[in-house]
């Protein structure tokens, strides 16, 4: 199963503010993400990234045409019919290699990209950074023992955001 880690950040690497709110991040990125996880038809977020988006008025997760897997280690709330529930990343990559993906597109929060990459289920990360940086808030991995080394595979600039996108090694 290829897993591509997907993150829109601040150029410090930070995903969202500590209250979870995520409105420096442009419209571009969302409209960059739905891209994504539509093509590949399937993504997984965290617990915590899903409750926050559900609440969000302009942009959701319900509206995208994939398949949307949530992973939590506690018990979650009943999900509508669209989403899976999950209860680690391995978990989560099973559910979708059944339902028949060979891809899936991970976008987070930090603690779940923690995860993902420190049981090194993480093929490649592509990273949009906004022209933005903020003093505190939610990182894009979360502060734990682990290292990777990643080759840097492509580099686009997008009206302001630059993409990197890597390939991790292993």
């Amino acid at each position: 199963m290829k897993v591509i880690l997907y993150m829109a950040q601040t150029i410090n690497g930070i995903i969202a503010r500590e209250n979870y709110n995520e409105d420096f991040l442009s419209h571009q990125n969302w409209n960059i993400f739905v891209t994504l996880a539509e093509d590949i038809g399937c993504f997984i977020v965290g617990k915590k990234t899903y409750e926050v988006v559900k609440k969000w008025e302009k942009y959701n997760f319900d509206s995208l045409n994939a398949k949307k897997i949530i992973v939590s280690r506690g018990k979650m709330s009943k999900l509508k019919n669209s989403y899976i529930y999950a209860h680690s990343p391995k978990e989560a990559l099973d559910k979708a290699f059944e339902l028949g993906f060979r891809k899936v597109l991970l976008a987070g929060g930090g603690t779940l990209n923690s995860s993902f990459i420190k049981a090194g289920l993480v093929d490649e990360i592509i990273l949009n950074i906004e022209p933005f940086v903020l003093g505190r808030g939610i990182r894009i991995f979360s502060e734990e023992a682990f290292e990777n080394k990643l080759q840097l595979r492509n580099v686009k600039k997008l009206n302001g955001i630059v993409q990197l996108h890597y390939k991790v090694r292993k």
